[in-house]
């Protein structure tokens, strides 16, 4: 989810996703007799992409834009300069200028995808949530699932889970494919798991995959999650056996790699195969809202009891410094290292009907949806109550 490695990776990746723009061009625009010097010299630069030389069409593009600014083919050109840019961030402010400036292009669609793409790759969720929005709502584009697909992830990486899921669920009701369902759900579960932890939400999301979507590409990321809930769970037998068939069945997935690093620590408690899809007996006996007793939080307001607003959990410390810049204006401001993650308690209030007013303060002014928590202590470790 991180940023691409390099300008060339992405200059690579555009250039193989604009093969599908090429052929939309050749057929809306084909090349017959000599229709005028303009049609000639986009013909060229069609043809040179086809040929994998685009650094020739780059240079022939932009010789197109200055001769001919007035062509019907100039969106097209424009797309196709984004399509080979070497840095991300220019090649943005292109796909910008394609989506800004001709609203009604058949392929301005295509021009707002691949911003969502390059925002995820950039870990920039805000940005991300913008052109996801703008994308679904252009009507009848093939790109829609993918769209609102960005948008969940966006909504969920930004903390705001309650919108996160309505909008999941919303793609889940109106959706048939299997690919999509698959990946809905497990974005889902997702959503469930930073919003109330291993909870019976969860793990009944996570059992709905395993039982509906065996032949999905969803499946390896499912599987370590299983494993993970039952090493959580201490559930030794389980999450091997969950882990073990991750590793035989889809060795080379990122999960399965995960997955061997955790083995170790599974195998000191002498595990045995069993069968490990969870029941409804294991649904029901999970808690709707798994509290994490143990967190770590400054000593100094450890052992007072007081109220704040939990946001997270991050993936990592840097998405949690970029939300702690815009709420700087808060007094209490405190980044929580959790047992994988990080959280940000934001606010400090002595009582529920002031926190609930930090809660709407978050919400109307950054769009925020955090979680109401009781904080105390007794010296040693420190115990957090959520809503």
């Amino acid at each position: 989810m991180g940023p691409p490695s390099g300008g060339r990776d992405l200059r690579r990746r555009s250039i193989l996703i604009s093969f599908g723009v090429i052929t939309f061009l050749i057929a809306a625009y084909p090349a017959t007799g000599n229709p005028g010097r303009a049609s000639t010299e986009f013909d060229r630069i069609v043809r040179l992409m086809k040929d994998d030389r685009s650094d020739e069409a780059r240079t022939l593009s932009f010789r197109f834009l200055k001769s001919f600014p007035k062509s019907h083919t100039v969106p097209d050109v424009k797309l196709i300069l984004a399509d080979t840019e070497r840095s991300p961030d220019r090649a943005l402010t292109r796909y910008r200028e394609v989506s800004d400036t001709y609203r009604s292009y058949p392929r301005r669609d295509y021009a707002l995808f691949r911003m969502c793409e390059i925002h995820h790759l950039l870990a920039r969720w805000r940005n991300l949530e913008s052109a996801a929005e703008e994308g679904c709502a252009i009507k009848g584009t093939p790109h829609y699932d993918e769209f609102a697909i960005f948008l969940v992830i966006a909504l969920m990486q930004s903390g705001r889970y309650a919108r996160a899921e309505q909008e999941c669920r919303r793609l889940i009701e109106r959706n048939h494919d299997y690919e999509t369902l698959a990946r809905s759900l497990l974005l889902l579960a997702q959503i469930n798991r930073r919003a109330t932890g291993f909870s019976r939400d969860y793990i009944a999301t996570i059992r709905q995959i395993t039982l509906g979507y065996t032949k999905s590409e969803a499946l390896p990321a499912t599987l370590f999650l299983l494993g993970e809930f039952y090493e959580y769970r201490k559930m030794h037998d389980e999450a091997y056996s969950a882990y073990t068939d991750l590793l035989t069945r889809f060795p080379d997935s990122p999960e399965a790699a995960e997955a061997s690093k955790r083995m170790p620590a599974v195998i000191r408690h002498n595990p045995h195969r069993v069968s490990y899809i969870p029941g409804t007996t294991i649904v029901d006996a999970t808690e709707p809202l798994d509290i994490h007793p143990e967190m770590e939080i400054p000593e100094d307001h450890a052992s007072s009891p007081f109220y704040s607003i939990s946001i997270g959990p991050f993936d990592n410390a840097a998405d949690a410094r970029d939300i702690r810049r815009v709420l700087r204006s808060f007094d209490f401001l405190q980044t929580i290292r959790l047992r994988r993650g990080y959280a940000i308690y934001a606010g400090r209030a002595s009582d529920e009907e002031s926190a609930l007013k930090l809660k709407i303060r978050l919400a109307e002014e950054f769009g925020i949806n955090g979680r109401i928590i009781r904080i105390s202590g007794n010296g040693r470790q420190s115990y957090i109550y959520g809503e």
